[in-house]
């Protein structure tokens, strides 16, 4: 049986583990160049702030923002030869 002491400790032990500070990787859904890495990196919390990227731990998810239905259907649309 597990008792309070012990579930403190757990606790304490994960929390010693996690990631304080700014992220020191990198990952990204979309090519990104080294310009905006460095620009992300230096300024993740506004990155973050606009919606651009997430933190979980010490890496900094950059995400594509999502296409409007004309962005989509222009990029990967069917296209139809003039017959």
């Amino acid at each position: 049986m597990t008792n309070i002491a012990s579930l403190l400790k757990r606790v304490e032990r994960i929390e010693a583990e996690q990631h304080v500070g700014a992220p020191v990787r990198i990952i990204a859904n979309y090519p990104v160049g080294n310009a905006a890495v460095r620009d992300a990196l230096t300024n993740w919390r506004q990155w973050v702030a606009d919606g651009r990227a997430t933190v979980k731990g010490e890496v900094l998810w950059l995400m594509q923002l999502p296409l409007s239905v004309e962005e989509w259907v222009l990029k990967y649309g069917p296209q139809y030869n003039n017959m």
